[in-house]
């Protein structure tokens, strides 16, 4: 809205004779600017969604930490997550009394580890089989006590 009302603030500037008296000049400029904000309001509301989620895009495109390949290896012990970014090979190991608390959605579970640290568990993957799957399920139902 400020970027509108000083565009508009310049526009009258450019446009209006400078032959006028000085109060008048301001008042006309200010006027208007306001008057092309409020015009252009339900434009920049439905705008300004779009512009913000382009800016995040863009924000997105340009970080390299993020997507990363990522494997799972969940057993009897706790669960192991190696990520792999740039060459560097992170390792993360869970046992199962490790994970604060659980949650999930449709399509996962969440595992908080720490405040800072989440493991991410689909809830169905297609690259699995249905043994696999069911083992992974079990596990889950076992150690987390998990209702699936």
């Amino acid at each position: 809205m400020l970027l509108t009302v000083l565009w508009g603030f310049l526009l009258a500037i450019f446009l209006l004779p400078q032959t006028i008296s000085v109060p008048l000049f301001l008042g006309l400029a200010i006027g208007s600017s306001l008057f092309l904000a409020l015009l252009l309001f339900p434009f920049l509301k439905k705008a300004y969604v779009n512009i913000t989620l382009w800016q995040f895009r863009y924000l997105l495109k340009q970080e390299t930490k993020w997507p990363r390949d990522i494997t799972l290896y969940i057993n009897e012990n706790g669960i192991e997550r190696n990520s792999l970014h740039n060459n560097v090979n992170k390792r993360l190991q869970v046992a199962w009394d490790a994970i604060e608390r659980v949650s999930g959605d449709e399509t996962n579970h969440y595992l908080y580890v720490e405040a800072r640290e989440t493991i991410v568990v689909p809830k169905q993957n297609q690259m699995l089989s249905e043994t696999e799957q069911s083992k992974i399920n079990y596990l889950l139902q076992q150690n987390l006590n998990i209702t699936l």
